[in-house]
């Protein structure tokens, strides 16, 4: 089953000293975009695009790893969380992986019905 990589914004705000050698960092500047720039992207809505037959382009089982161009719990990407939040609990058929610096945002970030969380959801830290 292939792997998914979704990026519902781009940017990011460095963090820590972890951040000092960024690759998103790198990256944008080797094509002279600024990565603090936090923005929503193009991309959003990726795991609930369809293809023409009205299939998921991300089938059911697969893995999708969240904001590899920026961090989930990121101040500047409040306003656009809860419609990730939206999605994730949409294609609950989907394993998502967030991957964090800013696991001290974590509880302040989670959706209402979280609870003790969601199946289809790993919080990996580093």
């Amino acid at each position: 089953m292939k792997d998914h990589v979704w990026n519902p914004w781009h940017g990011c705000i460095q963090w820590s000293r972890g951040c000092q050698n960024c690759y998103v960092y790198r990256r944008d500047a080797s094509v002279g975009r600024d990565a603090s720039q936090v923005r929503r992207t193009k991309a959003f809505a990726y795991p609930l695009e369809k293809d023409r037959s009205g299939a998921y382009k991300v089938l059911p089982g697969a893995s999708v790893y969240c904001c590899m161009t920026s961090d989930f719990f990121l101040k500047e990407a409040d306003p656009w969380r809860e419609g990730a939040w939206d999605i994730i609990r949409i294609r609950s058929d989907v394993h998502f992986t967030i991957i964090t610096k800013r696991i001290t945002r974590f509880l302040q970030c989670i959706p209402g019905d979280w609870g003790v969380g969601w199946p289809n959801v790993r919080i990996c830290c580093t």
